[in-house]
C-alpha cells in the first residue's frame, strides 16, 4: 500500500469513530449503507477499469490487433503516450506509479504529445477515436487536451 491509501484510511477510521459515537443506532445503520455504497462505486471504477498503469493501457489497446478501432488508438494514441512516459520517468518509477498519478500523467502525456497524436489520426481519418478514448479513461468530454491545441 502507499503512503496516500493508509492517510486515507487512518482519516476514514476516525470520521467513522466521531460518527458511531454521536448518531444513533438506526441513522448509523443508514449512514453505513450510503458509505457501503459509494466505496463500492468507487471500487468500481478505479479497480475494474483494469487500467492502471501505461502496460496495462498497452495491453488493452494493442493487444488484439484484429479490431481495428483498438489497433488504430494503439498505433496513433497508446504509442505515443507510452514514449512520452518512458522519457519522462524510469522503469522503476512507472511500476510504482499509483493510480491517481497516473491518470494525471495521462493528461499530461495526452498535452504533451497531442500534435504527433492528431496528425496520425488525421492520417487514418479517425480523429473520433481521440474522443473515445479519452471517454474511456478520463471521463472528462472537454479535457485541457481540447483547449492545448490552439
Amino acid at each position: 500500500m502507499d503512503k496516500e491509501t493508509i492517510i486515507i484510511g487512518a482519516v476514514a477510521l476516525i470520521v467513522l469513530i466521531i460518527i458511531v459515537r454521536f448518531l444513533t443506532k438506526k441513522a448509523f445503520k443508514i449512514l453505513l449503507v450510503v458509505i457501503l455504497l459509494l466505496a463500492g462505486g468507487l471500487f468500481g471504477y478505479i479497480y475494474l477499469t483494469g487500467v492502471h498503469t501505461i502496460s496495462d493501457l498497452e495491453e488493452r489497446y494493442c493487444g488484439n490487433p484484429d479490431n481495428k478501432s483498438d489497433s488504430l488508438k494503439c498505433e496513433c494514441i497508446v504509442k505515443p503516450i507510452s514514449e512520452d512516459f518512458h522519457t519522462r520517468f524510469t522503469d522503476e518509477e512507472l511500476e510504482n506509479m499509483n493510480e491517481v498519478t497516473f491518470a494525471k500523467e495521462l493528461s499530461k502525456a495526452l498535452i504533451n504529445k497531442r500534435k504527433i497524436i492528431n496528425s496520425k489520426l488525421k492520417e487514418n481519418d479517425a480523429l473520433h477515436l481521440l474522443k473515445e478514448f479519452k471517454n474511456d479513461f478520463l471521463k472528462i468530454k472537454d479535457l485541457a487536451f481540447d483547449n492545448a491545441e490552439n
